[in-house]
């Protein structure tokens, strides 16, 4: 079957990541051309334009004083909201709104004494953000699944349906908004500079997918101009080509296989769509490292620290392990602030594994209003509560061999949430596991590409460890060298790789 063409596979992919599609004879509530979807430029990493808008900013920003580090922030915050609103304007009034009303928030609880009015004013910080994130990420969601269950009662019932554009980045910000406000509450000092926290929040290279930033990781580092040498330079830009390459080179050529086998599962016997399975665990593993090498990259130009987000997620040895290495801003967000505050595992067992499975469907929620993002959370809640209930917080035993065989089963236990997160509908996950096992192979050159990509994958991410070795060593070798290698690296993102898709988790 011959895959899309990327013209083509471009404009589904980007239909299917911004306006879901308008359920037939469903009123209209939003038609307002101001809120239009535009094109985006500035917002995708992976384009000509985000390099000569990167450019540009780093010009203007060396240009002003280090003496002046006011002014040079105040200058990130001006370039991050043009980033930002380059999609659309309105999301900066969105990202305002945040910034505004937790800051000020942030002030008022420090100051208030009373226990009561405290709890009250951080109720009102949470109702302001999970308000804007709600509406935008999850009104359709809700009107329409009400709709579903009320309709019967009530004699039959259309969906309604909002056209709604949803803000790049919203899930991202909100959570990182909503943390300055819990650790204002939990006693934290209130940060007195505006502009500092303004920037806290709009920081472009971890506006549109983060990682989650925490304000005590992020908001010292603004105190003072931050000391850069040539070799955080250095570092800085082997990261965005490290980033580039995983994006570019592996995640898209895995992409363009999965969207063909995820185009038609019951059209393919099981060895394709099984190395589809496993392109599409290690596409959206690269297309999300990369993205956060990138983002990590761009931060070090400016001379600021992200926090990492991976740590060879499959090499872990246990769901537990799992979540510990892989999208660690999130996994750690969560048990921070509602995992542990919902009581933990410090509440009666069987309380304990209600609050797991809350914690982890709320966090498949996040990544998307569909049921098969809250099944996939829901799955590996019960993944989670499994491994609980069977070995508790016992050590497994020592040896390669079992380490191994533990690695390769959660490694397949994964997978199997990715077809659930891939999926967007119950009956193709049913036929895509019922043809898993018929024999045959659909030879294309795409499935050459992809088998030759997933191997590759494979090794890179068990060497991962050794990365900041090797960029060490890079950064020692002279400068012409690394100056071809950077050259060659943006010659094949901007232009011989005309198919590169945003990245996924900008959906999100």
């Amino acid at each position: 079957m011959p895959f899309p063409a990327r013209k083509e596979r471009r404009a589904s992919v980007r239909r299917r990541q911004t306006l879901p599609p308008r359920p037939p004879g469903a009123p209209t509530f939003v038609r307002d051309e101001r809120f239009a979807l535009r094109p985006l430029l500035a917002v995708l990493f992976n384009s000509l334009e985000f390099a000569v808008f990167l450019l540009v900013v780093l010009l203007a920003y060396f240009t002003i004083p280090r003496r002046r580090w006011r002014a040079r922030k105040a200058f990130l915050v001006v370039a991050s909201y043009l980033f930002y609103m380059n999609w659309n304007p309105f999301f900066g009034l969105l990202l305002l709104t945040s910034t505004l009303v937790d800051f000020f928030l942030g002030l008022a609880i420090e100051r208030t004494e009373t226990r009561g009015r405290r709890k009250a004013l951080l109720a009102i910080s949470v109702g302001v953000n999970l308000g804007i994130l709600g509406f935008f990420k999850y009104g359709n969601f809700v009107l329409q699944n009400g709709a579903r269950l009320v309709g019967p009662l009530v004699g039959g019932l259309d969906p309604p349906f909002l056209e709604i554009v949803l803000p790049v980045g919203i899930s991202f910000y909100t959570f990182e908004s909503l943390s300055y406000s819990i650790d204002v509450f939990r006693g934290m000092p209130a940060y007195r500079s505006l502009l500092d926290f303004a920037l806290f929040l709009s920081f472009f290279p971890h506006l549109v997918a983060g990682p989650i930033v925490r304000p005590r990781a992020f908001l010292p580092q603004l105190a003072a101009p931050p000391a850069m040498t040539g070799g955080d330079v250095e570092a800085a830009f082997a990261r965005i080509a490290t980033g580039f390459v995983k994006k570019v080179v592996l995640a898209d050529t895995l992409g363009t296989y999965v969207d063909m086998i995820w185009a038609a599962p019951g059209g393919y016997p099981g060895a394709n769509l099984l190395l589809g399975v496993y392109a599409y665990a290690f596409q959206i593993y690269f297309d999300f490292s990369g993205y956060t090498d990138v983002a990590l990259g761009l931060a070090g130009l400016f001379g600021l620290r992200l926090p990492e987000n991976f740590d060879r997620p499959y090499l872990a040895e246990s769901p537990r392990e799992f979540w510990q290495r892989w999208h660690i801003s999130l996994s750690t967000w969560l048990r921070d602030y509602l995992y542990i505050p919902l009581g933990g595992n410090r509440v009666s067992p069987a309380r304990g594994y209600v609050n797991l499975m809350i914690t982890m469907l709320l966090g498949g929620l996040w990544h998307g209003a569909a049921w098969n993002f809250v099944l996939w959370g829901g799955y590996h809640g019960a993944l989670l509560a499994g491994q609980r209930a069977l070995f508790g917080d016992r050590p497994f035993r020592a040896g390669a061999a079992r380490a191994w065989l533990r690695r390769l089963v959660t490694f397949h236990l994964v997978c199997f949430g990715w077809i659930l997160f891939r999926t967007d509908n119950l009956a193709d996950v049913g036929t895509l596991l019922r043809r898993l096992g018929t024999p045959g192979w659909v030879s294309s050159r795409a499935g050459g590409e992809a088998l030759v990509a997933v191997a590759l994958a494979a090794v890179l991410h068990a060497l991962v460890a050794r990365a900041p070795r090797v960029r060490a060593a890079w950064i020692r070798l002279p400068a012409w060298t690394q100056g071809v290698a950077y050259g060659a690296v943006a010659l094949v993102v901007f232009f011989f790789s005309p198919a590169s898709e945003r990245f996924i988790y900008f959906q999100f």
